[in-house]
């Protein structure tokens, strides 16, 4: 088998792989948000899930408008690291190194791009946090403003939106070298957290009687963010200095 042949059947592996772990990833999840919302109802009555369904709602539009737009204009960028470890072997003319040389630099160059772009997410989640939070709180019914800790929950959930905005940087890398095994278990180990956060954190206020309202929903996002943040950089340890870029923007200088 040709080396061209090798390299297409290990990406199409690649692929068969990533999409595997992906679902795995979403029934995982929504394994875990079923569990915790059936052991929820049980100490909450419905007014209160109303009220998380509309915190919810109100978390992921935050990241839905701030970077969906930006991982679309990312996927479209002619970025291709499968190659990178095939360098060609110097000729007698001593030019292939400085091709190879070449080539590294502008993948290097191109990966830090979509980088660098990855932080308009975190700019643009910030202005929608502060919308979205000031319509939530200034337009909000009576009944719903007067649960207890509503303010509060709104503005955690609006710091957990950020905090996984954050991590805009570490999903580009991960999605641009098909780290998705690595993606798994991160979002599965957050979606646990924060499951696992929200039933304690309501079991805690039903049996000492502490009304909290949508509190622990809102102490699930920011854990669920906490865990990603902390998962990636436990997870790409080394792929930063492998290939020589930068996790945090920075200027791009080429030759």
């Amino acid at each position: 088998m040709s080396q061209v042949d090798e390299n297409v059947s290990a990406m199409l592996a690649s692929s068969a792989s990533g999409t595997t772990m992906l679902i795995v990833v979403q029934l995982a999840s929504r394994i875990f948000t079923f569990t915790a919302n059936q052991l929820v109802l049980r100490s909450l009555p419905p007014a209160i899930m109303g009220v998380a369904s509309q915190l919810e709602l109100y978390f992921i539009s935050i990241l839905y408008f701030s970077r969906e737009s930006i991982r679309m204009a990312i996927q479209r960028q002619p970025l291709q690291l499968k190659p990178l470890t095939m360098v060609s072997h110097k000729d007698s003319t001593g030019t292939a190194p400085k091709k190879g040389n070449d080539v590294s630099e502008a993948r290097n160059i191109a990966l830090q791009s979509v980088v660098n772009m990855s932080y308009l997410s975190l700019a643009l989640g910030f202005l929608f946090a502060m919308a979205f939070a000031t319509s939530y709180i200034q337009l909000a019914s009576r009944e719903v403003s007067e649960l207890p800790y509503y303010h509060a929950s709104v503005i955690i959930t609006s710091v957990a939106s950020l905090m996984e905005l954050s991590t805009e940087p570490f999903f580009t890398v991960v999605q641009q070298y098909m780290l998705h095994r690595q993606r798994a278990v991160v979002e599965m180990s957050a979606a646990f957290v924060k499951s696992l956060t929200t039933c304690l954190a309501c079991a805690w206020a039903s049996r000492t009687g502490h009304s909290i309202g949508v509190l622990p929903f809102s102490i699930g996002y920011l854990c669920y963010s906490s865990t990603l943040i902390c998962g990636y950089i436990l997870a790409l340890p080394r792929v930063a200095d492998e290939q020589k870029f930068s996790m945090f923007p920075t200027k791009i200088k080429s030759r």
